[in-house]
């Protein structure tokens, strides 16, 4: 079976992950086709057209800067790529003209597959070094390394490395029907596929049959595995499963959801084609939307 083309999983880049000392990533930065996008607290700077401003990484020298500086995500086709986060909005909107700051969800539903998967893993690193500032094994202040690839205590001499969280979703099938729910605070009739993420000792087949049951009550079975997203809010890899479940009563955890309903696949087809209004769709962005899409195909 053959992934769907997904958000965020596309533009896989060369790490270089050899190829990150001081020396080396100084002769990036000053490549001449070496390019950097711009954020400021997790907006995107993007030209008129929407798409991603690109400016030479030299031009953000001097810059007022979040940490770690100058992120350098890894090489495209032999063109180095960085990403800078930078702490003034009005410095980054001066970067180039005719400029705006856009968040990461607008964009991912116009941002060609490549520059959407830069977006994504340049957002999801910020985001790490901004929640591990500090040594967890001793408390002192960390620092950067190797281009933003990891942190080291100068204190304790302790070495961490950006985390992925696992996070099951899953389509629950019963006699040609799926269960979708909502959470608390979504936009109205916005339904999605449940997730959960995996515990420590988890198989992602052990973790959809447990999130079905604390969900919704149900006893899920024969889980399998269909595709994955690196999701970057925050930093996750989604692992699409489908499951069947054992019966259609469902048990309400309020903790987890505010609704949970099966739909046939005639009221889901009508909903992705337009026709329907009983829910709406998941955004085409999500994994969730190629997850139901796939269910309608077969």
């Amino acid at each position: 079976m053959s992934s769907p083309l997904i958000a965020f999983a596309d533009g896989p880049l060369d790490l270089a992950e050899n190829e990150r000392s001081a020396e080396q990533l100084t002769l990036f930065s000053k490549a001449k086709n070496a390019r950097a996008l711009i954020m400021h607290h997790g907006q995107f700077l993007t030209d008129n057209d929407g798409q991603l401003v690109l400016v030479a990484p030299m031009d953000c020298v001097g810059k007022h800067l979040y940490d770690p500086g100058p992120l350098f995500l890894g090489l495209h086709n032999d063109q180095p790529l960085f990403a800078f986060s930078f702490a003034k909005p009005q410095e980054a909107s001066q970067m180039a003209k005719g400029t705006n700051l856009e968040h990461l969800r607008t964009l991912a539903l116009r941002l060609p597959g490549e520059q959407l998967g830069w977006a994504g893993r340049a957002k999801a690193l910020f985001d790490w070094h901004r929640s591990h500032n500090y040594c967890s094994t001793c408390g002192n202040k960390s620092a950067p390394r190797h281009g933003g690839a990891m942190r080291k205590c100068p204190a304790c001499d302790a070495d961490h490395f950006p985390r992925v969280n696992p996070v099951v979703i899953m389509m629950i099938l019963r006699e040609n029907h799926c269960l979708l729910g909502r959470s608390a605070g979504w936009p109205e009739k916005a339904y999605s596929a449940l997730a959960g993420f995996v515990s420590p000792g988890e198989t992602v087949e052990t973790a959809t049959i447990r999130e079905t049951m604390e969900e919704v009550g149900i006893i899920a079975s024969n889980p399998v595995y269909k595709f994955c997203q690196p999701w970057p809010f925050p930093s996750q890899l989604m692992m699409g499963m489908f499951c069947q479940a054992e019966s259609k009563e469902i048990t309400l955890n309020p903790k987890e959801l505010e609704d949970a309903r099966w739909f046939s696949k005639d009221v889901v087809a009508g909903v992705f084609a337009g026709t329907d209004d009983s829910f709406l769709c998941p955004p085409s962005f999500t994994i969730a939307h190629h997850l139901i899409k796939l269910w309608l195909a077969e």
